[in-house]
């Protein structure tokens, strides 16, 4: 059964990525609301399910997010391969200097040297859309509703991962931190307008 999830998570689609960074995620999801819980019992605080399920979810995501952004290509499937069939000379190395790229693609689509049809399917799926949650979750997790949270984090966090990217073997790339900032503050809109309306609806 191992060996069949094992080409699926290896197959380099989408699905495979994500089936990846799901059992680490779901696991480091589960040890925050264990401590979390623990933690608000000793205290005999009130504990609000509604709150902790949504930053458990959070903590769920982070991991998930950083899995596939910041450490190297299949990295969790190399340690599956070690923990489950043994092949731990398949993990190689994992710090190792990658690539800076400066130029945003839309230059490069003006001089003819890039498609900008793929380049956007690209962006759009792993780049946008990956980092919207990370807009969504913050106003809702922290409570605060401005949006110098959001701004901060969508200029913050794309640029610590980009570095982080870096010292991985992997790029920091100019246009990943632009459409990174897309996502983030996109998920921040949509979080307060969500927000807002569940206000008026009191």
């Amino acid at each position: 059964m191992f060996r069949r999830l094992r080409m699926i998570m290896g197959s380099g689609t989408m699905l495979g990525h994500f089936l990846q960074a799901l059992p680490i995620a779901c696991a480091a999801g589960l040890l925050y609301a264990v401590v979390r819980i623990a933690g608000q019992k000793r205290r005999n605080a009130r504990i609000g399910w509604k709150r902790e399920l949504l930053r458990a979810l959070f903590v769920c995501y982070l991991t998930g997010l950083i899995s596939l952004v910041v450490l190297p290509a299949n990295f969790w499937l190399r340690i599956y391969d070690g923990l489950f069939l043994g092949w731990w000379d398949e993990l190689g190395p994992i710090l190792q200097i990658g690539d800076v790229e400066l130029v945003p693609s839309i230059i490069k689509h003006l001089d003819g040297t890039r498609s900008i049809g793929s380049w956007a399917r690209t962006m759009l799926a792993g780049n946008v859309i990956l980092f919207l949650p990370l807009g969504l979750f913050l106003p809702i997790v922290t409570g605060r509703r401005g949006w110098r949270t959001v701004l901060s984090a969508a200029v913050l966090a794309p640029v610590c991962l980009e570095t982080l990217q870096l010292f991985f073997g992997r790029s920091f790339d100019i246009d990943d931190l632009i459409c990174n900032f897309i996502g983030i503050a996109l998920g921040g809109a949509i979080a307060s307008a969500v927000l807002a309306a569940g206000g008026n609806e009191r």
